[in-house]
């Protein structure tokens, strides 16, 4: 793969001479502007309405000067029912009434997580266009707050999509799943899944003390660790991109139409226990009622609708718990509930949106 950024976009140029957007994609983007608008127009009609206020107060009595309309001004804070503010690193629910996310399924393209000697990243590309990221360290810059889940999505042109797998797939090192190990003494990591044809394949480069890459996993060459900073640093900066990449840069929160819930038991004596009856009993009953109402997907995992969720959330709150701090600024939603009869350990929900792949995604704990 060529060293110079310059010359793989310009390989890349006849693909981003694109028509005229059409009048379904004009649409679409307009839909989805409305839902950030929503919260601004009310900030921005109630200051007009005051500005409008001040100026004819100021004004001599005479004045011809007419006061702007506006209606009456909208609430702007978080509604009642709000579930944690985003403040000490804690991220919430959506706010309710807010659109998922749509379509609710996509067919995932891409996936990077972690940084080959820059930012760590957390990114979803979809077939669709969707590009979903993961805020693993505060929320993006620009990114909307009331509401925030911790994730946020933009939006690409087919063509950006294929840009993006088709940068990944000419490193070469992707015909089948692969583990490289990295240098002694760095502790970073990456993993890739990209689309080839028919499958993801997979791509781990890590140290095999701090990730799970077996010992006897070949080292990655000279050639290869560069081509794999390359991808990393070309992922984790999305104004490289091409203009015609995108059909949307705005940054928007990421609302799931699903969570998954991880019931975990975590110990401080001993390996960690599974979930029983007395675990059960350390939680309120109004959050035990909600939980039977989701789908068991796992002897400790379960899958609710957002409200759902949302209703679970109310329940823990209402019993008097708060949502725990993340370390590190990961966003996530959990909870702590200690075991009195066994000292040390303690009761963990963990709240994970679900992405269009079908892949619930827990940060954290750590």
């Amino acid at each position: 793969m060529s060293r110079d950024r310059f010359d793989v976009l310009e390989r890349f140029q006849p693909l981003f001479e694109a028509p005229e957007p059409s009048f379904e994609g004009f649409v679409r983007r307009r839909d989805r502007k409305r839902r950030n608008q929503r919260i601004a127009a009310g900030i921005v009609g109630f200051a007009v309405f005051l500005a409008a206020i001040a100026l004819v107060a100021l004004s001599p009595i005479d004045s011809s000067v007419t006061p702007g309309g506006g209606g009456e001004p909208q609430p702007t804070g978080p509604p009642a029912t709000s579930i944690v503010p985003e403040a000490g690193g804690i991220v919430g629910l959506p706010t309710p009434g807010a659109t998922p996310s749509a379509p609710e399924h996509g067919g995932l393209v891409l996936y990077l997580e972690g940084g080959a000697g820059g930012p760590f990243t957390a990114v979803w590309v979809y077939a669709d266009g969707r590009v979903i990221w993961g805020d693993m360290g505060g929320l993006l810059a620009g990114a909307p707050t009331e509401g925030a889940t911790g994730f946020v999505e933009q939006h690409l042109t087919p063509a950006g999509v294929e840009f993006l797998r088709t940068q990944v797939i000419s490193t070469g090192l992707f015909e089948h799943d692969l583990a490289l190990l990295r240098g002694p003494g760095d502790p970073a990591f990456l993993t890739i899944r990209v689309r080839n044809g028919d499958r993801l394949v997979w791509l781990t480069w890590a140290v095999q003390e701090n990730y799970r890459v077996g010992k006897d996993a070949p080292s990655a060459t000279p050639e290869q660790a560069s081509a794999l900073e390359e991808i990393s640093a070309l992922i984790a900066d999305p104004t490289s991109w091409p203009a015609g990449a995108w059909e949307d840069r705005d940054l928007e929160t990421f609302v799931p139409s699903k969570y998954q819930v991880w019931l975990r038991v975590f110990s401080d004596t001993g390996p960690d226990v599974p979930v029983g009856a007395r675990e059960w009993s350390l939680l309120p009953a109004p959050a035990t009622d909600v939980l039977r109402l989701g789908t068991k997907v796992h002897p400790a995992f379960y899958e609710l609708t957002t409200d759902e969720t949302r209703a679970l959330a109310e329940a823990l709150n209402e019993a008097g718990l708060e949502p725990l701090t993340m370390p590190m600024g990961e966003a996530a939603l959990r909870y702590r509930l200690e075991d009195p009869d066994e000292p040390g350990n303690s009761l963990y929900l963990l709240f994970g949106p679900v992405l269009p792949h079908g892949e619930a995604i827990f940060l954290g704990p750590g």
